[in-house]
C-alpha cells in the first residue's frame, strides 16, 4: 500500500485484516505498486521513474523505459478575422490578419488579400476572434468521460483548462497526450491530488499526518511538474503553509484552497470557490443567504495581498432554462456523455424562477464588487460536476447579466486567468510573441453576448480544431436509447462514487 506517498508492506490475514506492523520500504515518493509473480519484488512508479525493490528492502533500481514523444509542428497560418478582440484593451479591431509561425503569433496587421507564402489560411472574415478561453476550475476525469471531456472543452472554445484536483499520473498522461497531438483537448495545467490532513474527503485526496509524508508528496509534485498546489479542507495550517512555500519556492507556481481564512494567513494565493465544502466555520466567505461582508471584498482587492478568487457559480445553471435551444446543440447531443446530456435536457425544460435569478445576482454582485475594487476574479466551472464546456458559457452569461460588460466578462476567461497562473507572457492575449491560442465565434458577442457560445473553431498553440469535425468524430445521439437505468441516476451515482455529489 501507499501511505503518505511511501511504499509500505502490511502483513494481512487471508480476509485482508492486518496481522502485524506496517513497514516502510521506501523513503522516496511511490505510486501504483505491482507484485512480481513470485511475490519477492515490487514494481512501482516514483515520479517519472519506474522502480523495482525487493520485499526485504534495500536499494531500489530504475527500470529504463525509453519514450519518444514529439510535439507536432504547426503549419504557418494566417487567420483573417472580421473582428478581433485581442484582450489588451476594450476596443474591437476589424478586418485584421493574425499571422502565426511556429505556434506563436508573429504579427497582427490590417488584412491584405495579396499576402504571399504557403501559409494555411483560416477565413474568419465574417466572425469574431478572441484569445483562447480558459476554464480555471476543472477535474480531469477520463476514467468515465474518455475523450469527451477534453473534446467537449475545445468545442466550446476552451484552449486552456486548469485542474484543481485529480489523480496526478493521469493528469500527466493527459497533459502529454494533448501536447503531442494524441488527444484533442485544451492544454492542461495540472494539480495532482488534494493535499489533505489525517484523512481525505474525496477519492482524489492524499492524507498526511507527518511532515516527512507531506514532503514526499511535494517532492512527487516537483517530479511530475505540477502547475498548482491545492490543499483541502482537513489540512491543518502547517500543511497549508508548507505546501504554499514549496509551491512558490520550488515549483514557482500558485497555491490555494477553499479557505479565504486561513488561506491568506497561510501564504496561499487564491480560493477555488466563493463558497464550497468547509471544515471550519471561520472559513465561510458568505452567509447562509449568500451575502458577503465588506471584509471579503477588502481581502480579495487589498493592494499587496495578491489574493485572488476563482469564481465557480453553480447558481448559473438555471440559465439553461432561459435558452432551451442550448440542449439541442450537437455538442450536447453527440459529444456529451448521456448522463450530462440528460441533465442539460432536464434543466433546459424549466425556466429560471425569480428566486433563482435573485440568488444568482447576489453571487455575481460579489464578483463585480471585487473586480471594481481592483481584485482579480477568474471564472471556472468545477466540471465535470456540471456539463463540460457549456457551463463556462452559463457562468459568462451570469457575469454579463450581473452587470459586467462583454469585455469585463471575457477578461475573466482570458487575461485574468493567465495573469493569475503566472503565464501572461505567453497566454491570455493576442499579440506578437504570444502562443497562438484563438477562439473563433460565429457572431459578435460585443453586440449579442449570447452568440459567444457559437464556437466554430479554435487554434491551440497554432493547431486548428474545427467544431464540426470534433462533433462528427462521435456517434449520433440515438446511441443513448437503451432499456437500462435512468441516465440522471447514473450521473448522480458516478458523482457520488467518483468524487462528490453537490446535492448532498
Amino acid at each position: 500500500m501507499i501511505v503518505e506517498s511511501a511504499l509500505c508492506l502490511l502483513p494481512v490475514a487471508p480476509d485482508g485484516s492486518p496481522r502485524g506492523e506496517l513497514r516502510a520500504l521506501t523513503t522516496e515518493p511511490a505510486d501504483h505498486p505491482t507484485w512480481s509473480g513470485d511475490s519477492k519484488t515490487l514494481l512501482y512508479l516514483s515520479g517519472t521513474r519506474l522502480r523495482l525493490i525487493g520485499v526485504d528492502g534495500g536499494g531500489a533500481r530504475t527500470v529504463r523505459v525509453p519514450l519518444d514523444q514529439r510535439r507536432p509542428a504547426p503549419a504557418d497560418t494566417v487567420v483573417h478575422a472580421g473582428r478581433l478582440w485581442d484582450g489588451t484593451g476594450d476596443t474591437v479591431r476589424e478586418d485584421v490578419d493574425i499571422v502565426v509561425r511556429g505556434g506563436r503569433v508573429t504579427a497582427v496587421e490590417p488584412h491584405r488579400a495579396s499576402r504571399k507564402g504557403t501559409r494555411r489560411r483560416v477565413d474568419a472574415s465574417d466572425r469574431t476572434v478572441l484569445p483562447g478561453l480558459w476554464d480555471t476550475h476543472t477535474h480531469p476525469w477520463q476514467s468515465t468521460y474518455g475523450g469527451r471531456q477534453t473534446v467537449g472543452q475545445l468545442t466550446y472554445g476552451i484552449t486552456t483548462a486548469v485542474s484543481l484536483g485529480g489523480f496526478a499520473h493521469e493528469q500527466a498522461r493527459i497533459r502529454e497526450a494533448v501536447a503531442t497531438g494524441q488527444l484533442a483537448g485544451p492544454r492542461l495545467l495540472t494539480t495532482g491530488e488534494l493535499l489533505d490532513g489525517g484523512r481525505v474527503a474525496y477519492s482524489m485526496g492524499r492524507a498526511h499526518r507527518t511532515r516527512a509524508g507531506l514532503r514526499r508528496s511535494l517532492e512527487r509534485a516537483a517530479q511530475l511538474d505540477w502547475d498548482f498546489v491545492k490543499t483541502y479542507v482537513r489540512a491543518p495550517s502547517w500543511v497549508m503553509e508548507e505546501a504554499a512555500q514549496f509551491a512558490h519556492e520550488r515549483l514557482g507556481v500558485r497555491s490555494g484552497s477553499h479557505f479565504l481564512s486561513p488561506g491568506i494567513q497561510s501564504g496561499q494565493d487564491l480560493t477555488t470557490h466563493l463558497q464550497a465544502t468547509q471544515r471550519g466555520e471561520f472559513g465561510h466567505a458568505i452567509t447562509a443567504s449568500g451575502r458577503a461582508y465588506d471584509d471579503v471584498v477588502e481581502i480579495y482587492s487589498a493592494r499587496g495581498a495578491r489574493f485572488s478568487m476563482i469564481a465557480t457559480p453553480f447558481t448559473s445553471s438555471p440559465l439553461l432554462g432561459a435558452d432551451p435551444a442550448l440542449a439541442d446543440d450537437p455538442r450536447v447531443t453527440a459529444v456529451m456523455p448521456p448522463w450530462d446530456a440528460a441533465q442539460v435536457r432536464k434543466s433546459a425544460g424549466v425556466a429560471p424562477t425569480a428566486a433563482q435569478l435573485a440568488t444568482l445576482r447576489r453571487e455575481t454582485d460579489i464578483y463585480r464588487r471585487i473586480l471594481a475594487a481592483g481584485g482579480l476574479v477568474a471564472l471556472g466551472t468545477d466540471q465535470p460536476l456540471v456539463p463540460v464546456g457549456l457551463s463556462l458559457h452559463l457562468g459568462l452569461r451570469a457575469l454579463h447579466r450581473g452587470g459586467l460588460t462583454p469585455v469585463e466578462a471575457l477578461r475573466t476567461v482570458t487575461v485574468l486567468p493567465a495573469r493569475l497562473f503566472g503565464v501572461a507572457d505567453d497566454l491570455g492575449t493576442v499579440a506578437p510573441g504570444k502562443i497562438a491560442d484563438l477562439t473563433v465565434v460565429d457572431g459578435d458577442p460585443f453586440t449579442d453576448f449570447a452568440s459567444l457560445v457559437r464556437t466554430v473553431s479554435v487554434l491551440r498553440g497554432g493547431i486548428p480544431y474545427e467544431t464540426d469535425d470534433l462533433v462528427a468524430a462521435f456517434p449520433p445521439a440515438d446511441r443513448h436509447k437503451h432499456a437500462g437505468p435512468d441516465w440522471l441516476d447514473v450521473g448522480r451515482l458516478m458523482r457520488r462514487d467518483g468524487c462528490c455529489d453537490p446535492g448532498v
